[in-house]
């Protein structure tokens, strides 16, 4: 069957007959490749490889965390900056490096977390602290 013709009546001129160009565009939201945005975005996103720690760094990052446990212990909080390595979640051995500074609130050696500004981080994956 056909269009059905509106000609004149009250219905024509409340929907008047719509362009093929914007019919076309009703359809765009529809994507052929379900998924594929997605797994290109993944592409898209910026990542980079961890560098090992040598040990004297490492050293100072804990020698660095027992003086802030010291003082969460007397001040119960102490203003720091932390540079740590995030991991991508479907990336494997990849992601970034974030930085965060704020009062560190807890270390938990045995969870191995350190918290800053409600930010969770694990002490394994600190590349760099320091008090302010």
């Amino acid at each position: 069957m056909d269009r059905p013709e509106h000609t004149g009546d009250d219905f024509s001129v409340r929907h008047p007959k719509m362009r093929r160009e914007d019919r076309a565009k009703i359809f765009a939201p529809f994507a052929a490749l379900n998924g594929h945005r997605d797994k290109t975005r993944t592409r898209e996103r910026l990542t980079t490889s961890r560098t090992e720690l040598s040990e004297s760094s490492i050293a100072e990052i804990n020698d660095m965390l027992r003086k802030i446990a010291q003082k969460i212990f007397a001040q119960n909080k102490v203003k720091a900056v932390v540079t740590y390595f995030e991991e991508d979640a479907e990336r494997k051995g990849e992601g970034r490096y974030n930085t965060v500074s704020g009062y560190v609130s807890n270390i938990d050696a045995y969870g191995n977390i350190l918290r800053i500004n409600d930010v969770k981080i694990k002490i394994d994956s600190i590349c760099f602290i320091e008090e302010e």
